[in-house]
């Protein structure tokens, strides 16, 4: 029985009453987890850029510029 179909065999032994506060936990489960989900990536992005040897290295924006086609 994979995860899905054991939840969905769980969830039917539930009350409508009771769905609605298993509905209320799983949403705020749900909104923690896409967060954690988001910080962890957002401290992989200043990880990379702290290991990032080039990281003190300015380019002056014209350089930038040319780099992207754009004219000044």
């Amino acid at each position: 029985m994979s995860n899905r179909e054991k939840c969905n065999a769980i969830l039917d032994s539930f009350t409508e009453a009771q769905l609605v506060n298993v509905a209320a936990m799983l949403q705020v489960m749900k909104q923690t987890i896409d967060d954690l989900e988001d910080e962890s990536f957002c401290e992989k992005m200043v990880l990379d850029y702290e290991n990032d040897p080039e990281k003190g290295d300015p380019v002056p924006i014209e350089d930038f510029a040319q780099q992207l086609g754009i004219q000044l």
